[in-house]
């Protein structure tokens, strides 16, 4: 199932429940024996030791996603001196960046970097169980927050994407943990305004924050208007003076950043990388589905209903409103992404997951009870254990996690051997041509990397294809394998001068003969300066190179050569000298070879 095909089924149930569930969701259960309860706290232990343990283990298996490496090539370029966006590209806010480039020192270039990367997001994930469990726990009660938990923590679409090193994990840990700090009690202008420096730090890792805010807002609003009659709401003079602490809070972060790199001397890339290179119109979804914009306003009334009934049916007027925000806040932010953004990602959804699970929990806890009501002739006499329920959703999501990407299956192994690879061929100041950076340790030859939008600017002409330009005014040897996100003509270029050694490219090419009159001559074109090496496919190689015998490799220069081979047939390449001495080859080994 799509992702956005699953959030958009997941938030109409959890509208509807909102809607239909006519009394307060505090379970029952909450009063039951000292036995039964701590019965209960085990298995939610349990359940958590293993998601925790699942955790580790996907870390190492899950398929390495194109934007981790890319996120990991920016650090290292931190930690080497180069400033993102003046002179590493990055599309994404820098504060994720700038607080991995320390782990990169302690970890070092390796291979296994991706991994440590990777188990260096657990604990983000953790803050947003933890705050998953202090909203459920202020809002419902402690078992709903300790549920909600698990159900969010398993759940595989955010189990899965959370797991990947990138921005979107610091960006959804501090929204929740700022609605963590909005909702756990009264506000004050002194909660406000961290709430602001929290929700501050959160566009320091994300733009999409912006649409967090503007959800936040209106939910806010709304839990206002829900709450007029209600003694007990605070004075609009209270609450402007929580409003202008909270801007007060929101604006140090990205006034520290914006003004960080206005001393740089790179504001204007950094606003191009963050904000302009983003705004293409007419991008994605804005072009192929123009009537996305409808579902929010259709959505409204929908929301308005559910909100009014979760305000009524709290047990006070101060947990109604807490619960109207965090409710509209995961509603209205899912909404507007589905209607007004261009580009949808899965990472695009983490903020709403546990939001969603939360309100569900409640619903989840209180059916077993209910179906036992309705049906109470057909079951047994005996009443089934309240843990029943919970816990077969727990084992339904295990399953559903297991049969998405099954444990056996490593999906991590081409991007670790990609490094190795990468490690092993080149110098720490050989430029490598990639995609996004998946080279991690070493300098790119073009600046912008070459995703979705950045491919879509090179098509409308705004940005030009100078790659092949770029390729050789840098001396680049090295690029990775052949793949149809690289522009038409520097894709071409990349054919014709590069020749794949395993997982990667390197100048030269195979050496053909124009017709096989007995002179075995074998004339070739260089268009990249460099030491190059003759090989033979099996055997050594004996002959002439631009007329001079061939004694191992040498330097050419931008021309027509020639090679002429005096031991007979078979087959050459023309290859970067250093991948040679290496122990790299165009040729594969063939079966049975040593």
């Amino acid at each position: 199932m799509k992702t956005d095909t699953l959030v958009t089924l997941l938030s109409l149930v959890l509208t509807l429940a909102a809607m239909m569930y006519p009394h307060d969701p505090v379970h029952k259960s909450e009063d039951t024996s000292g036995a039964a309860r701590r019965g209960e706290h085990l298995l939610i232990f349990a359940l958590l030791t293993a998601t925790l343990l699942l955790r580790f283990a996907y870390v190492f298996r899950y398929p390495i996603e194109s934007d981790e490496p890319q996120h990991l090539h920016v650090v290292w370029g931190w930690v080497h001196g180069l400033l993102q966006y003046r002179d590493v590209f990055d599309n994404h806010m820098p504060l994720f960046h700038l607080l991995c480039a320390p782990l990169l020192v302690v970890f070092g270039e390796r291979p296994e970097v991706l991994y440590c990367m990777r188990l260096a997001m657990i604990p983000l994930y953790a803050v947003v169980l933890w705050s998953t469990y202090t909203i459920g726990r202020v809002l419902f009660s402690r078992r709903v927050g300790l549920w909600a938990t698990v159900f969010a923590g398993l759940f595989p679409s955010f189990f899965l994407c959370s797991l990947e090193f990138r921005t979107d994990e610091l960006w959804t840990a501090l929204w929740l943990l700022a609605l963590v700090v909005l909702v756990a009690s009264p506000a004050t202008p002194a909660r406000s305004f961290l709430v602001g420096v929290i929700l501050g730090a959160a566009l320091g890792a994300s733009m999409k924050t912006v649409l967090l805010l503007t959800a936040l807002g209106v939910a806010v609003l709304a839990a206002v208007v829900l709450t007029a009659q209600s003694r007990s709401q605070p004075s609009l003079r209270h609450l402007g003076r929580c409003a202008a602490a909270a801007l007060v809070g929101f604006s140090l972060v990205p006034l520290a950043l914006t003004l960080f790199f206005t001393v740089a001397g790179a504001l204007p890339p950094f606003f191009y990388g963050t904000v302009e290179h983003n705004t293409l119109p007419g991008l994605g979804r804005w072009h192929t589905q123009p009537a996305q914009v409808l579902f929010f306003p259709a959505m409204l009334p929908f929301l308005w209903w559910g909100a009014r009934t979760i305000g009524r049916c709290a047990p006070s007027t101060s947990i109604g409103a807490r619960r109207v925000i965090i409710f509209l806040a995961a509603q209205v932010y899912l909404w507007a992404l589905l209607s007004f953004w261009p580009l949808l990602e899965r990472e695009d959804y983490l903020p709403f997951y546990p939001l969603a699970i939360l309100f569900l929990t409640p619903v989840i806890l209180a059916l077993p009870s209910r179906i036992a009501v309705r049906a109470r002739n057909i079951l047994p006499t005996h009443p089934l254990p309240e843990a029943l329920g919970p816990m077969l959703v727990a084992v339904l999501e295990i399953t559903w996690l297991l049969a998405a990407w099954p444990l056996w299956r490593d999906g991590t192994r081409d991007a670790a051997d990609l490094l190795v690879d990468v490690l092993r061929l080149t110098q720490p100041s050989d430029p490598i041509m990639d995609l996004k950076g998946e080279t991690v340790f070493r300098p790119r030859p073009f600046y912008y990397v070459l995703e979705g939008i950045t491919n879509e600017r090179i098509r409308r002409g705004l940005i030009a294809d100078s790659i092949p330009e770029r390729l050789i005014a840098t001396r680049t040897y090295v690029a990775v394998a052949d793949n149809d996100r690289f522009p038409p003509r520097a894709r071409t270029f990349l054919q014709e001068n590069y020749l794949p050694v395993g997982r990667l490219r390197v100048v030269g090419r195979l050496l053909t003969a124009p017709a096989q009159d007995g002179t075995h001559s074998f004339p070739f074109e260089v268009q990249i300066p460099a030491r190059y090496a003759i090989v033979a496919e099996s055997g050594s190689v004996v002959g002439w190179l631009d007329g001079t015998p061939y004694e191992g490799a040498r330097f050419l220069a931008p021309a027509p050569h020639e090679f002429r081979s005096a031991s007979g047939q078979g087959r050459f390449a023309l290859v970067w000298a250093q991948a040679v001495e290496r122990g790299f080859s165009p040729f594969p080994l063939r079966s049975g070879s040593p």
